[in-house]
């Protein structure tokens, strides 16, 4: 079987957590002790079955969740019941970055650029540990979904992280001043207190962005 390149699997999961029902929906089958049915989702969120059908069709494209049929009462077509796709128990859930950076995003909508960088700034603080300055920056963005490498360091002390495959690059081209202004705050939270200044600078390159990392 052919894998799916890694950079649309991503995106899939984060088209699919981007709409807030189908979050609500990932909740609700992380919490639940068994399989849910249609009506069961239904009836705790609120929302119609064909609603509930269709974000459980886009969660289930993503990987997110999985589907067993059950036999009902009487005669019939058996009944699926869903659940969440379960992780490996060492492993952080696949979907968590995504769930990270949509719950920043939500933060920020209406707000501008000012609104978005405080609420990366959150996000990167939590995410921030111990150790150097561009460790912590490759850590991240790792996890973040990108591929880091390393770029040339300046004579003047600036240590450049090249930032390949943005896998949010399609949205952050048409809203950069939302997205970019995110994964500033994000570095900026994870350097917050290291003793270094950190600039991003997008779309150096088609799918490629830097990270300017420079002492105080």
């Amino acid at each position: 079987m052919t894998e799916m390149p890694r950079d649309v699997d991503a995106q899939r999961v984060h088209h699919a957590l981007a709409v807030p029902s189908r979050r609500r929906l990932m909740s609700l089958l992380r919490e639940a002790d068994g399989l849910l049915g249609v009506d069961d989702m239904a009836a705790a969120t609120g929302l119609s079955v064909a609603t509930v059908r269709h974000h459980l069709t886009a969660l289930a494209g993503a990987g997110l969740v999985t589907a067993t049929a059950s036999a009902g009462p009487g005669r019939g077509r058996p009944r699926l019941r869903y659940a969440a796709t379960p992780t490996d128990p060492g492993e952080e859930a696949a979907d968590t970055p995504f769930r990270e950076l949509a719950q920043a995003l939500a933060e920020a909508v209406g707000g501008g650029p000012g609104a978005s960088r405080e609420a990366g700034l959150g996000w990167g603080r939590r995410l921030a540990g111990s150790g150097p300055a561009a460790e912590r920056v490759f850590a991240a963005a790792a996890r973040m979904g990108f591929a880091p490498r390393d770029g040339a360091e300046s004579d003047h002390g600036t240590r450049r992280v090249l930032l390949d495959a943005c896998p949010y690059r399609e949205l952050a081209r048409s809203r950069p001043e939302v997205v970019c202004a995110v994964h500033q705050g994000v570095l900026d939270g994870l350097l917050e207190s290291s003793g270094t200044t950190v600039r991003l600078l997008p779309f150096i390159g088609p799918d490629l962005c830097a990270a300017d990392l420079r002492p105080t």
